[in-house]
């Protein structure tokens, strides 16, 4: 039965006595996986996630290790695509034939007859560099998780934001459109964590993540871009919109409540809007910081509250003046469209006429 606790190797020979002689060799600190040819090789990779280590002679029936060795290093397994593999050459195997190996993407050699010393030596370094990258990978693959996706809210991180929204405005830049940045922030955070714990704090920010999961639209982005703050990019909405969902955000936080063990709480959440103008050198950051100009505000009278700003230049109608004798006219030349074109401003000054008349009820 194979020890789990050890690292595994795969010995690959189909001489019977070799792959004897490194089970005998390598047995103690390893759990040494035989194979008779590259094919039963291969099949052992593919199905043993647990397999460190390749050492395969060069000549065997079926599949050879020139064989076995452009299969692993072309693999779409990662896994697999990365082992490392010892090759064991005999005394026939010139320096080309070597060369040959390296250039297929061996990583060492070993010469029979082997000594023991000399098979340990490969299996330990290469067993520890493969133990190194596969712990440098969990580190790599857990900061790329982090930096797009916050495991404590289950809400995207601050990269994902930014990339996601930089594209966006790209989009809008040369098609048109428009969208409303939203900069919250739990209020009083810090306080929140010192008196309550991490535990306690991590708490409350999942329970946030999830309310706010809740309002979001598909069609729009949100983040968690801090330790209490969050950012939120909201599409084709219009600033009275946008303030609804703003004010409805800091009520539902504010009606929330947190057991500590000293006490129970509530929370208030300080939002800053922002309907930013997008011209060819906008910049998505400048936009966020610009955003916290009014979370800023929000914060500074006193919080649990939404303070919003729009950089678009709202265009003013200005309704034309027509008095009555002009409207009359108008009427008497069967001009009716015009009349009824400016039929609120020509109510509005007969209103205090007919007020005089007691006519306006």
């Amino acid at each position: 039965m194979a020890d789990t606790n050890k690292p595994r190797i795969l010995a690959v020979d189909d001489s019977r006595v070799m792959r004897r002689a490194m089970s005998k060799v390598l047995g103690k600190e390893y759990d040494v996986t035989e194979a008779e040819h590259g094919e039963d090789a291969w099949t052992f990779l593919a199905n043993d996630d647990a397999i460190q280590i390749v050492f395969t002679d060069l000549s065997m029936p079926y599949l050879d290790g020139f064989g076995l060795l452009e299969r692993i290093r072309t693999s779409d397994n990662p896994r697999i695509k990365d082992i490392p593999v010892i090759i064991i050459t005999g005394k026939e195997d010139d320096d080309e034939t070597k060369q040959e190996a390296l250039a297929k993407g061996a990583n060492d050699f070993i010469t029979k007859p082997f000594d023991s010393v000399q098979l340990q030596a490969r299996a330990k370094a290469h067993v520890n560099f493969k133990q190194t990258t596969s712990k440098l990978n969990e580190v790599e693959n857990k900061l790329e998780r982090q930096s797009t996706v916050d495991e404590t809210t289950g809400l995207g991180g601050q990269r994902y934001f930014c990339k996601a929204a930089t594209e966006m405005l790209a989009y809008f830049k040369r098609h048109g459109g428009q969208y409303i940045l939203l900069r919250m922030d739990i209020d009083d955070f810090d306080s929140i964590f010192i008196k309550g714990g991490k535990p306690f704090a991590d708490a409350i920010l999942k329970e946030l993540g999830k309310r706010f999961n809740k309002v979001v639209r598909q069609e729009d982005m949100l983040a968690r871009v801090g330790l209490a703050k969050f950012a939120m990019l909201l599409r084709s909405t219009s600033m009275d919109e946008a303030i609804v969902l703003s004010e409805r955000i800091c009520k539902e936080i504010a009606g929330l409540k947190f057991k500590s063990k000293k006490a129970e709480i509530n929370i208030t959440i300080s939002i800053g809007l922002l309907e930013p103008e997008i011209t060819e050198d906008a910049d998505i950051l400048k936009h966020i910081e610009d955003t916290e100009v009014y979370l800023q505000q929000a914060i500074n009278a006193g919080g649990n509250r939404a303070v919003a700003h729009s950089n678009i230049a709202k265009e003013k109608t200005i309704e034309e003046t027509v008095d009555i004798t002009t409207a009359l006219a108008w009427l008497k030349n069967g001009e009716h469209a015009k009349v009824d074109s400016h039929k609120k401003n020509i109510i509005k000054q007969l209103k205090p006429l007919l007020a005089y008349f007691g006519l306006d009820k």
